[in-house]
């Protein structure tokens, strides 16, 4: 009998850039930037960029858990 497995990948609410691997932590916020820790990718300004490599949020992809 083989056992089936289901997996979710469920969204962590952080996000990674694609040029440099930064991964930007809503828990953290961007001290940086002087953006507080509990602030959302998606409430960060439009013109909010990486503060590694200064690539846009555009360049960002979602970071996931498998369970």
């Amino acid at each position: 009998m083989k056992i089936k497995v289901k997996y979710k990948n469920i969204d962590t609410d952080k996000r990674k850039c694609r040029v440099c691997g930064y991964i930007y932590d809503p828990e953290k916020g961007d001290e940086l930037r002087a953006i507080s820790p509990g602030i959302l990718f998606e409430d960060l300004p439009d013109n909010w960029r990486c503060p590694v490599c200064k690539y846009p949020k555009g360049q960002f992809i979602i970071v996931r858990k498998e369970i």
